[in-house]
Protein backbone atom coordinates (compact mmCIF):
# COMPACT_ATOMS: atom_id res chain seq x y z
CA UNK A 1 0.00 0.00 0.00
CA UNK A 2 1.19 3.50 -0.82
CA UNK A 3 0.14 6.16 1.66
CA UNK A 4 0.78 9.83 0.92
CA UNK A 5 1.34 12.80 3.17
CA UNK A 6 -2.40 13.30 3.47
CA UNK A 7 -3.02 9.73 4.65
CA UNK A 8 -4.36 8.82 1.21
CA UNK A 9 -3.94 5.45 -0.47
CA UNK A 10 -3.09 4.38 -4.00
CA UNK A 11 -3.36 0.62 -3.60
CA UNK A 12 -5.05 -2.00 -1.41
CA UNK A 13 -2.84 -3.67 1.24
CA UNK A 14 -2.33 -7.44 1.28
CA UNK A 15 -2.24 -9.17 4.67
CA UNK A 16 -0.78 -12.65 5.18
CA UNK A 17 -2.70 -14.43 7.93
CA UNK A 18 0.16 -16.83 8.66
CA UNK A 19 1.72 -13.86 10.48
CA UNK A 20 -0.71 -14.57 13.33
CA UNK A 21 1.81 -17.24 14.33
CA UNK A 22 5.07 -15.52 13.35
CA UNK A 23 4.54 -11.74 13.73
CA UNK A 24 1.14 -11.04 15.25
CA UNK A 25 2.08 -7.56 16.51
CA UNK A 26 3.23 -6.55 13.03
CA UNK A 27 0.12 -8.03 11.43
CA UNK A 28 -2.16 -6.12 13.83
CA UNK A 29 -0.29 -2.88 13.11
CA UNK A 30 -0.72 -3.38 9.36
CA UNK A 31 -4.37 -4.31 9.83
CA UNK A 32 -4.95 -1.18 11.92
CA UNK A 33 -3.39 0.93 9.14
CA UNK A 34 -5.75 -0.69 6.61
CA UNK A 35 -8.82 -0.21 8.83
CA UNK A 36 -8.14 3.42 9.67
CA UNK A 37 -6.80 4.71 6.36
CA UNK A 38 -8.22 2.46 3.63
CA UNK A 39 -11.23 0.40 4.71
CA UNK A 40 -10.22 -2.43 2.36
CA UNK A 41 -7.56 -5.13 2.44
CA UNK A 42 -6.75 -8.46 0.83
CA UNK A 43 -6.09 -11.57 2.92
CA UNK A 44 -3.99 -14.49 1.74
CA UNK A 45 -3.04 -17.79 3.40
CA UNK A 46 -6.44 -17.71 5.08
CA UNK A 47 -6.95 -21.47 5.30
CA UNK A 48 -9.56 -21.92 2.54
CA UNK A 49 -8.11 -24.15 -0.15
CA UNK A 50 -7.90 -22.78 -3.71
CA UNK A 51 -9.22 -26.08 -5.12
CA UNK A 52 -12.34 -25.65 -2.99
CA UNK A 53 -12.74 -22.07 -4.24
CA UNK A 54 -12.36 -23.25 -7.83
CA UNK A 55 -15.03 -25.92 -7.30
CA UNK A 56 -17.40 -23.37 -5.78
CA UNK A 57 -16.78 -21.02 -8.70
CA UNK A 58 -17.60 -23.82 -11.13
CA UNK A 59 -20.90 -24.42 -9.32
CA UNK A 60 -21.74 -20.72 -9.42
CA UNK A 61 -21.08 -20.55 -13.17
CA UNK A 62 -23.13 -23.71 -13.66
CA UNK A 63 -26.04 -21.99 -11.91
CA UNK A 64 -25.83 -18.83 -13.99
CA UNK A 65 -25.64 -20.93 -17.17
CA UNK A 66 -28.97 -22.61 -16.38
CA UNK A 67 -31.95 -21.69 -18.57
CA UNK A 68 -33.76 -18.65 -17.21
CA UNK A 69 -36.88 -20.66 -16.39
CA UNK A 70 -34.81 -22.86 -14.07
CA UNK A 71 -33.19 -19.90 -12.32
CA UNK A 72 -36.59 -18.27 -11.87
CA UNK A 73 -37.70 -21.24 -9.77
CA UNK A 74 -35.45 -19.67 -7.12
CA UNK A 75 -36.77 -16.12 -7.71
CA UNK A 76 -36.65 -14.03 -4.53
CA UNK A 77 -40.14 -12.75 -5.30
CA UNK A 78 -41.26 -16.03 -3.71
CA UNK A 79 -40.14 -15.03 -0.21
CA UNK A 80 -40.26 -11.97 2.08
CA UNK A 81 -36.68 -12.75 3.16
CA UNK A 82 -35.17 -11.19 -0.01
CA UNK A 83 -33.22 -14.45 -0.40
CA UNK A 84 -33.14 -16.05 -3.83
CA UNK A 85 -32.43 -15.18 -7.45
CA UNK A 86 -32.53 -11.75 -9.11
CA UNK A 87 -32.53 -11.43 -12.89
CA UNK A 88 -30.08 -9.18 -14.68
CA UNK A 89 -30.83 -5.51 -13.95
CA UNK A 90 -33.38 -6.12 -11.21
CA UNK A 91 -31.43 -4.53 -8.35
CA UNK A 92 -31.23 -0.76 -7.93
CA UNK A 93 -28.44 1.31 -6.38
CA UNK A 94 -29.14 5.02 -5.88
CA UNK A 95 -32.17 4.74 -8.18
CA UNK A 96 -30.10 3.36 -11.07
CA UNK A 97 -30.16 -0.19 -12.42
CA UNK A 98 -27.23 -2.48 -11.60
CA UNK A 99 -26.09 -4.67 -14.49
CA UNK A 100 -25.73 -7.97 -12.68
CA UNK A 101 -27.66 -11.10 -11.84
CA UNK A 102 -27.29 -12.79 -8.48
CA UNK A 103 -28.42 -15.41 -6.03
CA UNK A 104 -28.69 -14.30 -2.39
CA UNK A 105 -28.31 -17.07 0.19
CA UNK A 106 -27.60 -17.47 3.90
CA UNK A 107 -27.34 -20.07 6.64
CA UNK A 108 -30.50 -22.15 6.65
CA UNK A 109 -32.95 -21.01 9.35
CA UNK A 110 -36.65 -21.57 9.76
CA UNK A 111 -39.14 -18.75 9.36
CA UNK A 112 -40.40 -17.59 12.77
CA UNK A 113 -42.09 -14.24 12.09
CA UNK A 114 -45.75 -13.87 13.09
CA UNK A 115 -48.06 -10.89 12.47
CA UNK A 116 -47.45 -8.28 15.12
CA UNK A 117 -43.74 -9.04 15.46
CA UNK A 118 -41.13 -6.56 14.15
CA UNK A 119 -40.94 -6.44 10.37
CA UNK A 120 -37.20 -7.17 10.34
CA UNK A 121 -37.89 -10.66 11.68
CA UNK A 122 -39.50 -11.45 8.31
CA UNK A 123 -36.00 -11.27 6.81
CA UNK A 124 -35.06 -14.52 8.55
CA UNK A 125 -36.14 -17.73 6.91
CA UNK A 126 -35.15 -20.57 4.58
CA UNK A 127 -33.20 -20.08 1.38
CA UNK A 128 -34.87 -20.25 -2.03
CA UNK A 129 -32.98 -22.80 -4.13
CA UNK A 130 -33.15 -24.02 -7.72
CA UNK A 131 -34.34 -27.56 -8.29
CA UNK A 132 -31.76 -30.12 -7.21
CA UNK A 133 -32.42 -32.11 -10.39
CA UNK A 134 -31.43 -29.12 -12.53
CA UNK A 135 -28.09 -28.60 -10.75
CA UNK A 136 -27.15 -31.58 -8.52
CA UNK A 137 -25.01 -30.79 -5.49
CA UNK A 138 -25.49 -27.04 -5.77
CA UNK A 139 -27.15 -26.41 -2.41
CA UNK A 140 -24.60 -28.53 -0.55
CA UNK A 141 -21.64 -26.80 -2.24
CA UNK A 142 -22.92 -23.28 -1.66
CA UNK A 143 -23.77 -23.89 2.00
CA UNK A 144 -20.29 -25.34 2.55
CA UNK A 145 -18.86 -22.14 1.07
CA UNK A 146 -21.01 -20.17 3.53
CA UNK A 147 -19.67 -22.24 6.43
CA UNK A 148 -16.04 -21.64 5.51
CA UNK A 149 -16.35 -17.90 4.86
CA UNK A 150 -18.42 -17.50 8.02
CA UNK A 151 -15.61 -19.07 10.02
CA UNK A 152 -13.08 -16.81 8.30
CA UNK A 153 -15.16 -13.70 9.03
CA UNK A 154 -15.26 -14.63 12.73
CA UNK A 155 -11.46 -14.98 12.77
CA UNK A 156 -11.08 -11.64 11.05
CA UNK A 157 -13.47 -9.81 13.37
CA UNK A 158 -11.40 -10.94 16.36
CA UNK A 159 -8.24 -9.64 14.69
CA UNK A 160 -10.01 -6.37 13.84
CA UNK A 161 -10.96 -5.92 17.48
CA UNK A 162 -7.39 -6.52 18.62
CA UNK A 163 -6.01 -4.17 15.96
CA UNK A 164 -8.23 -1.40 17.36
CA UNK A 165 -7.05 -1.94 20.91
CA UNK A 166 -10.03 -4.01 22.07
CA UNK A 167 -10.37 -7.49 23.52
CA UNK A 168 -10.58 -10.18 20.80
CA UNK A 169 -14.25 -10.88 21.63
CA UNK A 170 -15.29 -7.21 21.92
CA UNK A 171 -17.40 -7.25 18.75
CA UNK A 172 -19.12 -10.57 19.43
CA UNK A 173 -21.89 -8.99 21.51
CA UNK A 174 -23.07 -7.19 18.37
CA UNK A 175 -23.85 -10.52 16.68
CA UNK A 176 -26.66 -12.69 18.04
CA UNK A 177 -26.71 -16.46 18.28
CA UNK A 178 -28.50 -18.07 15.31
CA UNK A 179 -28.34 -14.81 13.35
CA UNK A 180 -28.70 -15.08 9.59
CA UNK A 181 -25.66 -13.76 7.70
CA UNK A 182 -26.17 -13.21 4.00
CA UNK A 183 -24.03 -13.99 0.99
CA UNK A 184 -24.47 -13.84 -2.76
CA UNK A 185 -23.26 -15.31 -6.02
CA UNK A 186 -22.86 -12.56 -8.62
CA UNK A 187 -22.42 -12.46 -12.39
CA UNK A 188 -21.55 -9.18 -14.10
CA UNK A 189 -22.04 -9.50 -17.87
CA UNK A 190 -19.62 -7.78 -20.21
CA UNK A 191 -20.80 -4.53 -21.77
CA UNK A 192 -21.32 -6.15 -25.19
CA UNK A 193 -23.89 -8.50 -23.61
CA UNK A 194 -25.99 -5.51 -22.49
CA UNK A 195 -28.28 -3.06 -24.24
CA UNK A 196 -26.52 0.14 -25.40
CA UNK A 197 -28.54 2.17 -22.89
CA UNK A 198 -27.46 0.01 -19.92
CA UNK A 199 -24.05 1.60 -19.46
CA UNK A 200 -21.39 -0.17 -17.39
CA UNK A 201 -22.67 0.10 -13.81
CA UNK A 202 -22.23 -3.39 -12.44
CA UNK A 203 -23.14 -2.04 -9.04
CA UNK A 204 -23.22 1.66 -8.31
CA UNK A 205 -21.00 3.54 -5.86
CA UNK A 206 -22.00 2.60 -2.32
CA UNK A 207 -20.80 1.64 1.13
CA UNK A 208 -21.76 -1.75 2.58
CA UNK A 209 -24.40 -0.91 5.14
CA UNK A 210 -25.32 -2.38 8.52
CA UNK A 211 -22.62 -5.04 8.35
CA UNK A 212 -19.36 -5.56 10.20
CA UNK A 213 -17.20 -7.09 7.48
CA UNK A 214 -17.65 -8.09 3.85
CA UNK A 215 -15.53 -11.02 2.67
CA UNK A 216 -15.43 -11.07 -1.13
CA UNK A 217 -13.97 -13.74 -3.39
CA UNK A 218 -13.23 -12.44 -6.88
CA UNK A 219 -13.96 -15.73 -8.57
CA UNK A 220 -12.24 -15.16 -11.91
CA UNK A 221 -9.49 -12.87 -13.15
CA UNK A 222 -11.86 -10.22 -14.51
CA UNK A 223 -11.27 -6.75 -13.00
CA UNK A 224 -14.06 -4.34 -12.13
CA UNK A 225 -14.03 -3.69 -8.38
CA UNK A 226 -12.85 -0.15 -7.59
CA UNK A 227 -12.35 1.60 -4.26
CA UNK A 228 -12.56 5.37 -3.84
CA UNK A 229 -9.68 7.03 -2.01
CA UNK A 230 -9.79 10.29 -0.07
CA UNK A 231 -9.04 12.38 -3.15
CA UNK A 232 -12.00 10.84 -4.98
CA UNK A 233 -9.82 8.69 -7.24
CA UNK A 234 -10.95 5.18 -8.13
CA UNK A 235 -8.34 2.57 -7.15
CA UNK A 236 -8.54 -0.87 -8.76
CA UNK A 237 -8.87 -3.88 -6.46
CA UNK A 238 -7.33 -6.24 -9.00
CA UNK A 239 -8.22 -9.94 -8.60
CA UNK A 240 -5.44 -11.94 -6.93
CA UNK A 241 -5.90 -15.68 -7.19
CA UNK A 242 -6.68 -17.40 -3.92
CA UNK A 243 -7.18 -14.19 -1.93
CA UNK A 244 -10.26 -12.55 -0.43
CA UNK A 245 -10.93 -8.83 -0.45
CA UNK A 246 -12.27 -7.67 2.91
CA UNK A 247 -13.96 -4.34 3.57
CA UNK A 248 -15.57 -2.50 6.44
CA UNK A 249 -19.33 -2.08 6.71
CA UNK A 250 -21.04 0.98 8.13
CA UNK A 251 -22.15 -1.13 11.09
CA UNK A 252 -18.54 -1.62 12.14
CA UNK A 253 -17.66 2.01 11.41
CA UNK A 254 -20.49 3.07 13.71
CA UNK A 255 -19.53 0.64 16.47
CA UNK A 256 -15.87 1.73 16.54
CA UNK A 257 -16.68 5.45 16.64
CA UNK A 258 -15.63 6.08 13.05
CA UNK A 259 -11.99 5.12 13.49
CA UNK A 260 -12.37 2.33 10.92
CA UNK A 261 -13.85 3.57 7.67
CA UNK A 262 -16.53 2.06 5.42
CA UNK A 263 -15.13 3.10 2.07
CA UNK A 264 -17.14 3.85 -1.05
CA UNK A 265 -16.70 1.30 -3.83
CA UNK A 266 -18.28 0.20 -7.09
CA UNK A 267 -18.05 -2.49 -9.77
CA UNK A 268 -17.81 -1.82 -13.50
CA UNK A 269 -18.98 -4.35 -16.05
CA UNK A 270 -16.18 -5.96 -18.09
CA UNK A 271 -15.26 -4.29 -21.35
CA UNK A 272 -16.54 -5.78 -24.63
CA UNK A 273 -15.08 -9.11 -25.62
CA UNK A 274 -13.83 -10.07 -22.16
CA UNK A 275 -16.74 -12.17 -20.94
CA UNK A 276 -18.46 -11.96 -17.53
CA UNK A 277 -17.02 -11.24 -14.10
CA UNK A 278 -17.98 -13.60 -11.25
CA UNK A 279 -17.70 -12.96 -7.52
CA UNK A 280 -19.03 -14.38 -4.26
CA UNK A 281 -19.66 -12.05 -1.33
CA UNK A 282 -20.26 -12.89 2.34
CA UNK A 283 -21.62 -10.22 4.72
CA UNK A 284 -21.04 -10.53 8.45
CA UNK A 285 -24.10 -8.72 9.76
CA UNK A 286 -24.48 -6.68 12.92
CA UNK A 287 -27.47 -7.56 15.10
CA UNK A 288 -30.81 -6.01 14.19
CA UNK A 289 -32.74 -6.37 17.43
CA UNK A 290 -31.49 -3.28 19.28
CA UNK A 291 -29.85 0.10 18.85
CA UNK A 292 -26.09 -0.07 18.60
CA UNK A 293 -23.79 2.19 20.55
CA UNK A 294 -20.13 3.00 19.84
CA UNK A 295 -17.65 0.84 21.70
CA UNK A 296 -15.09 2.77 23.78
CA UNK A 297 -11.89 2.84 21.71
CA UNK A 298 -8.51 3.60 23.34
CA UNK A 299 -7.58 7.24 22.82
CA UNK A 300 -4.25 6.36 21.21
CA UNK A 301 -6.22 4.53 18.49
CA UNK A 302 -8.74 7.34 18.05
CA UNK A 303 -5.84 9.74 17.61
CA UNK A 304 -4.88 7.82 14.45
CA UNK A 305 -8.00 8.88 12.54
CA UNK A 306 -6.97 10.41 9.20
CA UNK A 307 -7.00 14.19 9.11
CA UNK A 308 -8.67 14.27 5.71
CA UNK A 309 -12.24 13.12 5.11
CA UNK A 310 -13.05 10.15 2.92
CA UNK A 311 -14.82 11.27 -0.24
CA UNK A 312 -18.24 9.63 -0.17
CA UNK A 313 -20.33 10.44 -3.20
CA UNK A 314 -22.65 7.56 -2.36
CA UNK A 315 -23.64 8.71 1.11
CA UNK A 316 -25.32 6.33 3.52
CA UNK A 317 -28.92 5.81 2.53
CA UNK A 318 -31.35 5.94 5.49
CA UNK A 319 -28.41 6.61 7.87
CA UNK A 320 -30.57 8.27 10.53
CA UNK A 321 -32.96 5.32 10.51
CA UNK A 322 -30.07 2.87 10.99
CA UNK A 323 -28.87 4.70 14.09
CA UNK A 324 -32.34 4.60 15.64
CA UNK A 325 -33.70 1.25 14.48
CA UNK A 326 -31.26 -1.15 12.76
CA UNK A 327 -33.95 -3.78 12.16
CA UNK A 328 -36.33 -1.46 10.34
CA UNK A 329 -33.40 -0.01 8.44
CA UNK A 330 -32.47 -3.47 7.12
CA UNK A 331 -35.98 -3.98 5.71
CA UNK A 332 -36.19 -0.50 4.18
CA UNK A 333 -32.76 -0.78 2.59
CA UNK A 334 -33.65 -4.09 0.93
CA UNK A 335 -37.01 -2.75 -0.21
CA UNK A 336 -35.25 0.14 -1.90
CA UNK A 337 -32.94 -2.23 -3.79
CA UNK A 338 -35.49 -4.95 -4.70
CA UNK A 339 -38.74 -3.17 -5.39
CA UNK A 340 -40.59 -6.14 -6.85
CA UNK A 341 -40.20 -8.02 -3.56
CA UNK A 342 -41.11 -4.85 -1.67
CA UNK A 343 -44.26 -4.45 -3.73
CA UNK A 344 -45.42 -8.01 -3.11
CA UNK A 345 -44.55 -8.44 0.57
CA UNK A 346 -44.19 -4.93 2.01
CA UNK A 347 -46.48 -2.58 0.02
CA UNK A 348 -47.62 -0.44 2.96
CA UNK A 349 -44.16 -0.16 4.47
CA UNK A 350 -42.78 0.80 1.06
CA UNK A 351 -45.32 3.59 0.75
CA UNK A 352 -44.57 4.78 4.28
CA UNK A 353 -40.88 5.21 3.43
CA UNK A 354 -41.38 6.76 0.00
CA UNK A 355 -40.24 3.74 -2.02
CA UNK A 356 -41.97 3.63 -5.39
CA UNK A 357 -43.09 0.09 -6.19
CA UNK A 358 -45.45 1.08 -8.99
CA UNK A 359 -44.80 -0.84 -12.16
CA UNK A 360 -43.35 -3.84 -10.34
CA UNK A 361 -44.80 -7.33 -10.64
CA UNK A 362 -46.14 -7.02 -7.11
CA UNK A 363 -49.41 -8.72 -7.86
CA UNK A 364 -48.22 -12.22 -8.74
Amino acid sequence: MTVGTTDDFKSIPVLDLTRVETDKAGLLADLRQALVHVGFFYVKNHGIDVDFLDATTAKAIEFFDLPLEEKLKADKINSPTFLGYSVQGNEITKNKKDNREQLDFANELEEFWKPGQPEYERLTGPNVWPDEAAIPGFKEAILEYWDRTHELSNRLSRLVAEALGLAPDALEKYVTENQQHRAKLIKYPAVDELAPSDGNQGVGAHRDTASLLTVLYQANDMPGLQVQNHAGEWIDATPMRGTFVVNIGTGLEYLVDGVAVATTHRVLNPVPGKGPRYSIAYFQGARLDQKLYPTPIPQEILDQKPTNVVTDTAGFQFAALYAQNPGLYAVVNRMSSHRDVAGKWYPELSKEHGIDVSGTNAGY
